[in-house]
């Protein structure tokens, strides 16, 4: 399969992918009802008060325990949502502008401050997209404590709840990242992490692939993983920045035919600080050309193009 295909939108027969879609909101659902209500916890610490385990210990030791399991499990699961299909290009982005602006953020870190290669990791702290207040993490954030609250009162529970989610998410998840995209650090020789690093990498590689951060556990569940061991070309691609990459094509096709003219304005703006964009951009007008005269008959990628030319000339 060539790079152009590569970048297309998967193709499954009827029955693969429904099957797949229907076990993809099965699952997440049932990860979502079962870490938020927590349904089998009153019988746990029933059993546990029946086997003669001191009520206090239950209380003050028992119930925070289990509340931190499942904030972790919560995170996880809607961590994998949210990065799915609200930080990247997915029916969601394409239909509300408060969920595309988001994605714009996520848009940005991909291909202007963090594209695959050279620039992928910086000596640096890591730049965020989203300047000041990073409100596309605290609306939700504030939403969810809200909501957690109202439907389970304020309890020693509900705060250890709300408390371990924020310092999962925060503390763990986000300076996790943050780790990928920096060099030598405290974290860099642990060989946990620099597997880790690796499977984010190939999520920069195919951003329709390994969303999560911490552990690999919801892509293998729900399909969308990319085993390091097992792509170890795509890897050397990435680091060595010489070739475009799947997500090279996916970017550049949003830019060019859905980006908004805010979006179209910052790479502009960036690309001129950044003279590898203006050369991956002269790589995808060789690739969209070798399409061009393989498929005569296709309008995309001559439509394509015109865009990237235009393009071309704004940004040099």
């Amino acid at each position: 399969m060539n790079l152009y295909e590569a970048a297309l939108k998967e193709k499954r027969s009827p029955l693969k992918k429904w099957t797949h879609r229907l076990w993809t909101i099965v699952g997440l659902s049932t990860l979502l009802y079962l870490t938020w209500t927590g349904p089998f916890s009153a019988w746990v610490f029933h059993q546990t008060l029946e086997g003669g385990f001191y009520p206090w210990a239950v209380k003050y030791i028992g119930t925070p325990f289990v509340m931190i399991i499942r904030a972790v499990f919560f995170v996880e699961t809607l961590g994998y949502m949210y990065h799915r299909w609200f930080q990247h290009v997915s029916f969601w982005t394409r239909r509300a502008h408060l969920i595309r602006k988001s994605q714009r953020y996520h848009w940005i870190h991909h291909m202007i401050i963090y594209p695959i290669g050279h620039a992928y990791q910086k000596t640096h702290d890591y730049i965020a997209a989203e300047k000041g207040i990073a409100w596309s993490w605290v609306i939700p954030g504030v939403l969810f404590t809200g909501l957690f609250v109202s439907q389970h009162g304020w309890s020693l529970g509900s705060v250890v709840f709300i408390g371990a989610v924020a310092f999962y998410a925060k503390g763990i998840v986000s300076n996790t990242h943050s780790r990928f995209h920096m060099v030598d650090h405290s974290w860099s020789t642990n060989s946990y992490f620099r597997w880790l690093e690796e499977i984010h990498l190939l999520h920069h590689w195919d951003q329709r692939r390994n969303f999560t951060i911490v552990h690999p556990a919801m892509d293998i569940l729900f399909g969308t993983y990319l085993s390091p061991k097992k792509h170890r070309e795509e890897l050397r691609i990435a680091r060595e920045d010489k070739q475009l990459t799947a997500s090279d094509m996916m970017n550049w096709r949003y830019l060019l035919l859905e980006a908004s003219p805010t979006e179209y304005a910052a790479f502009i703006s960036e690309a001129k600080h950044h003279p590898r964009s203006v050369e991956k951009l002269n790589m995808l007008l060789e690739v969209l050309a070798q399409r061009m005269s393989a498929h005569a008959e296709e309008e995309e990628p001559r439509l394509l193009h015109q865009r990237a030319s235009n393009l071309l000339t704004l940004c040099t």
